[in-house]
């Protein structure tokens, strides 16, 4: 009876879980310990969360910048679970091939941390690797959206919309203008096929 049940779930694990699933685990697990051992082993949360920037000597992770919410968001260019739409800037001269390239210009959305609420993992690595962009580590709001929330909290992830953020309904933004064409050359290959929000259109 028990070698069957043993047999069973043995079988049911084999199904669901890939070789190269298990490999990848493995591999995150084994950069956790590398990287940060005691964080890993002593505190609660994931392998993920336990590679952020200060674990990295180089990479996308620590160039200060926050990544992309589809990065994070299984593929979703949208805000995720514990955010709200804080605030925008806009990219005047966007010459790649991903969303927006018909516009030749992008609106670059912070989904900053709910106040009161926690955001899964903390500060770190998106994905667990150097070669990403943080989340929600750095604390700064431009503040042109949600103005009823007060405070200003960490910028979880970000947005890419190809009009202007003030004319979407429900992001709940003002027109107030920044601008940081720094900002153009950032990718993600999620971008490539994300949907874009709103009806399209720069401004």
């Amino acid at each position: 009876m028990t070698e069957r049940i043993t047999e069973g779930a043995a079988g049911l694990l084999e199904r669901r879980t890939s070789r190269r699933g298990v490999l990848a685990r493995a591999a995150l697990a084994a950069s956790a310990l590398a990287v940060a051992p005691l964080r890993y082993l002593l505190r609660p949360g994931t392998a993920w969360a336990a590679i952020g920037p200060g674990n990295c000597s180089g990479g996308l992770c620590t160039d200060g910048y926050t990544a992309f919410c589809c990065e994070i968001n299984h593929a979703s260019n949208t805000c995720p679970p514990h955010t709200y739409i804080a605030g925008w800037w806009k990219c005047t001269a966007y010459r790649g091939h991903g969303l927006c390239d018909r516009e030749g210009v992008r609106y670059i959305v912070d989904c900053n941390r709910i106040p009161g609420e926690d955001f899964p993992g903390g500060c770190q690595c998106a994905n667990g690797s150097c070669s990403n962009r943080r989340v929600d580590c750095n604390h700064f709001r431009y503040g042109q959206c949600n103005t009823q929330v007060s405070g200003t909290t960490e910028v979880a992830c970000r947005l890419i919309v190809c009009q202007n953020p003030s004319r979407i309904p429900g992001f709940n933004c003002n027109s107030s203008l920044k601008v940081d064409d720094a900002t153009c050359g950032h990718e993600a290959g999620c971008l490539d096929q994300a949907e874009q929000l709103g009806d399209g259109g720069g401004a």
